[in-house]
């Protein structure tokens, strides 16, 4: 679809989301007390901005690549706590498209009226988008570990240097800002969201206006090498809302320059404008299909996926399990399909290698090409313990007993990194009966009772530990 033709234009989102969250932080208004503490802070944050309920405004942005310029220009919405949307008014090719987010997940909406969505938001900046907007979400202090340190003199005046970290993305960098203690404006941060790196935004200069308040300012962007990388104009455009009305950057795609227009706050925005009743039908179906296959329930997974491929064809892991269902409720025909319809839309999604390869082996319809199948998941992924256990399987139907053990044996290895208690179990199975092909009883009795020691009740593993003994 339209939208997803050009990636350089993502920056579009990255850098004004960005802005808008750091400069609805800065437009709070009151005094500091000598000493302030985090609740105290987030309290005055919340109460500052409560009477910005939603805003809508032009977006205008120029890209230059190579000497290629575009211009795209789309209306951005915006509503409280965290939903936005962006709909493409030019060019001719973006025209009508609309990117929605609501309650954490995207949908991209094209012209003619069909949808995809995104629940991992990683199309379109979507989830970068929304870590943006987190300084005007009204649980910042849930989502968000925050912390206030020491205060430094900075543009003669004392500012709070205010980190927060994402509690769901702990190894993620904290971004950090210094906060001056009379307007809370952004007089320095560190972010990784405008440039894709780790970036300096300082204070340049300020227009303190006819009443001495500060109506506009400018930050320069530095990276980390302390090069200049751009400016942003950033304007009070209404009582304690301030948004990046003029951006030029220069990115690692080429050079953006941005323009906010036609800003109008609190226009009654409404929630159904951010809803999309078949994203949503299909969000709660995946949802129940993940829930029955962790509980084994593959009959009810089943119908629940094949309900979310009616609804998302392109789901490419949606489609890829709805394959293993079909396998783990003996529809191998079925199995078969699905998973070849997954590896010609996405040929480089190494799991339907890995799941067809695994079937067309373990049923001996076609060894020697399932083998092959799972080779290049194995190539292309030479750590994945999952895959490796899949080739020494493939090797096994083979007859090739010593590759076998050897491959088994390697992703037993990497012991930690199987998905789950299942996966790593089905490897020690899969060695034992390796051993017992060898004549080696001794150590497939062995490999059996590793795997009981994860879990102890497997009815079937007790059965295989049993016939074993007798035998």
């Amino acid at each position: 679809m339209s939208i997803r033709k050009n990636s350089f234009r993502t920056k579009l989102a990255r850098v004004v989301m960005v802005i808008i969250a750091l400069v609805l932080l800065a437009g709070i208004s009151g005094v500091f007390a000598e000493e302030v503490n985090v609740e105290s802070f987030l309290k005055q944050m919340s109460q500052a901005t409560a009477r910005i309920k939603d805003f809508e405004c032009i977006l205008e942005s120029v890209y230059n690549r190579k000497g290629v310029s575009e211009t795209v220009v789309a209306k951005v919405v915006f509503k409280r706590p965290d939903k936005y949307s962006m709909t493409y008014l030019a060019p001719a090719d973006y025209e009508g498209t609309k990117v929605v987010q609501s309650k954490g997940s995207g949908v991209v909406v094209a012209k003619d009226g069909t949808w995809k969505a995104y629940d991992s938001l990683t199309v379109q900046g979507l989830e970068t988008l929304r870590f943006m907007l987190k300084f005007a979400r009204d649980n910042i202090g849930q989502t968000y570990d925050v912390t206030l340190s020491n205060k430094v003199t900075m543009e003669n005046r004392v500012a709070y240097v205010l980190v927060a970290g994402n509690r769901q993305e702990p190894a993620k960098e904290p971004e950090v800002f210094w906060i001056d203690n009379i307007k809370y404006l952004i007089l320095q941060a560190e972010t990784a969201d405008i440039l894709s790196e780790r970036t300096l935004l300082k204070l340049k200069n300020v227009d303190q206006g006819d009443r001495g308040n500060w109506d506009s300012y400018i930050l320069t962007v530095f990276d980390l090498k302390g090069d200049v990388r751009g400016e942003i104009t950033v304007t009070q455009v209404d009582r304690g809302l301030y948004l990046p009305t003029k951006v030029n950057l220069l990115t690692e795609f080429g050079t953006v320059d941005q323009v906010i227009r036609d800003i109008q706050v609190n226009t009654g925005v409404k929630d159904e404008d951010f809803i999309i009743q078949e994203a949503e039908d299909m969000r709660a179906k995946l949802k129940e299909a993940e829930s029955a296959y962790s509980k084994k329930n593959y009959d009810k997974a089943l119908k629940a996926y094949e309900r979310v491929i009616e609804l998302a064809p392109e789901n490419i892991e949606a489609r890829c399990n709805l394959g293993l269902c079909y396998w783990l409720t003996d529809d191998v025909d079925k199995a078969i399909n699905t998973l070849e319809v997954v590896l010609s839309e996405a040929p480089g999604f190494l799991p339907a290698y890995n799941n067809l390869g695994f079937i067309l082996a373990d049923t001996e319809r076609d060894i020697k090409r399932g083998t092959a199948l799972i080779e290049t998941a194995v190539n292309r992924d030479p750590a994945n313990p999952v895959y490796m256990d899949s080739l020494g399987w493939a090797y096994f139907k083979s007859g090739n007993l010593d590759e076998a053990e050897r491959t088994i044996r390697r992703a037993l290895l990497f012991d930690s990194l199987f998905p789950d208690k299942k996966a790593l179990t089905t490897a020690y199975y899969h060695l034992a009966m390796v051993y017992e092909a060898m004549g080696n009883k001794a150590e497939a009795i062995s490999a059996i009772q590793k795997a009981l020691d994860v879990e102890p009740f497997d009815s079937k593993l007790r059965n295989e530990l049993a016939r074993l003994r007798r035998s």
